[in-house]
């Protein structure tokens, strides 16, 4: 790796650190709810790693534990997630020319990522186009950690979660 990438590792990191403590605590509230319905760590781990959008993931709970069809899930992730088009189109020259990152760029693109690959005032060492794949690959990371870590913590420790779908959404 050189000092170039490094750099740009290093500054992605430093921004992402106010987005860590946000989705560090509410992934713990969206493992604990999905564990408290009875699902297992491995199903916040993969619907953190596949789904990543933190409200649809709250609604996602009581989708899959009342039996929702496919239609009424489809439809539900459409009205959650509309805003995601308009910053998806925002973007279409950032993320132009990104190569193989760019599938990824536009999957991980949540409201707290867009707020600061929208408006970086980026040091000339650090690559544009890098930063933005840091940025989103810590910010998912840290929603998955959040996560995994919420429902470990349901399963060992027995309290009433009512109201943990309320104050996360």
């Amino acid at each position: 790796m050189n000092r170039f990438n490094n750099m740009t590792i290093k500054y992605s990191f430093k921004a992402s650190i106010p987005i860590m403590a946000g989705y560090i605590v509410l992934g713990m509230g969206f493992g604990i709810l999905l564990e408290s319905k009875g699902y297992g760590w491995w199903w916040a781990f993969l619907m953190s790693l596949f789904i990543y959008a933190g409200s649809m993931q709250y609604v996602a709970i009581d989708l899959l534990a009342g039996g929702a069809s496919l239609i009424s899930t489809a439809l539900m992730t459409l009205l959650v997630n509309i805003r995601h088009l308009f910053y998806g189109i925002t973007m279409l020259e950032e993320y132009k020319n990104t190569g193989t990152k760019k599938p990824y760029l536009i999957f991980s693109l949540t409201d707290e990522t867009f707020s600061l690959v929208c408006s970086p005032k980026l040091p000339r060492e650090v690559h544009k186009k890098d930063y933005y794949f840091y940025l989103s690959l810590f910010n998912q990371s840290y929603w998955i950690i959040g996560s995994v870590l919420g429902n470990v913590i349901g399963n060992v420790f027995s309290f009433n979660s009512a109201g943990v779908d309320f104050w996360c959404l």
